[in-house]
């Protein structure tokens, strides 16, 4: 008999005890790894050492042989299309029709979302602080200002090549509360995105980025809006319960808002 699939999970910034990954795309694939089931453990990277010069990165092993995957989108489409995790979509039993409006609101949440909330982070320079306070205080100063100035450099040049860099603060926050009001109507009176037996991508996907976007204090604006609205923290706090118990924190911070 085989060996049951492992999956190495490469991202860019250390992973604290406990807590999302500072990454929304990396905490996204561990929260399908989390749901599926399958046995994985997390390393860290740097992007330029990755395949496609960006993060998550990961390499599964299975059947005897070791490949490497970059890319959360495609990572989990080769675990499903290798049947080494089942299909969230499936299990929850969707439509071709329900299918498509998830994998709409996927690039949504994805390409325009978190990018704005990423924009917030490191343009923003009061947020820009907090941000880089959080993901490398640790180190040394010489080396927390380098990293600091390199990655928003970097992240603010991705940005505006992408377009939402070109806006204001205060265009790319319409564009984060367009958003979020979207996810509320979706997530009013179910559990779920589709519905109340089972989560499928699209809440695997959703969820992993709300987590990572609550874990830190350098995007307020938009966690603001997720701490006032009943839907959202209910939908946060049954995913996280789940599938993260050990995320306390977070727990904490949608619990504590609810009497607010």
């Amino acid at each position: 008999m085989s060996n049951p699939p492992h999956v190495v999970l490469l991202g860019r910034v250390p992973k604290k005890p406990n807590t999302p990954s500072p990454s929304g795309f990396c905490q996204k694939l561990e929260t399908f790894l989390r749901f599926s089931g399958v046995s994985y453990e997390l390393r860290n990277t740097y992007p330029f050492n990755a395949p496609k010069g960006k993060v998550p990165c990961a390499e599964i092993t299975h059947d005897g042989r070791t490949v490497t995957v970059p890319d959360s989108h495609f990572i989990i489409q080769y675990l499903v299309e290798h049947d080494l995790i089942k299909d969230p979509d499936m299990l929850a039993g969707l439509t071709t029709a329900q299918r498509a409006e998830s994998r709409a609101f996927q690039a949504y949440v994805e390409e325009l979302l978190y990018s704005a909330v990423v924009h917030d982070r490191w343009c923003i320079d009061e947020n820009y602080k907090t941000t880089t306070g959080e993901n490398y205080g640790d180190m040394s100063w010489p080396v927390r200002l380098m990293m600091s100035w390199f990655f928003r450099r970097r992240i603010t040049g991705i940005l505006y090549s992408a377009g939402v860099g070109r806006h204001s603060g205060e265009e790319v926050q319409f564009l984060q509360k367009e958003a979020f009001e979207a996810l509320e109507v979706k997530f009013a009176g179910h559990k779920y995105f589709h519905g109340d037996e089972c989560p499928s991508r699209i809440d695997l996907t959703v969820y992993g980025f709300l987590a990572n976007i609550l874990a830190t204090e350098g995007n307020p604006y938009f966690v603001n809006m997720v701490l006032k609205s009943t839907v959202m923290r209910s939908f946060v706090k049954q995913m996280t319960t789940s599938l993260f118990p050990e995320y306390e924190d977070l727990l904490q911070k949608v619990d504590g808002n609810a009497s607010q």
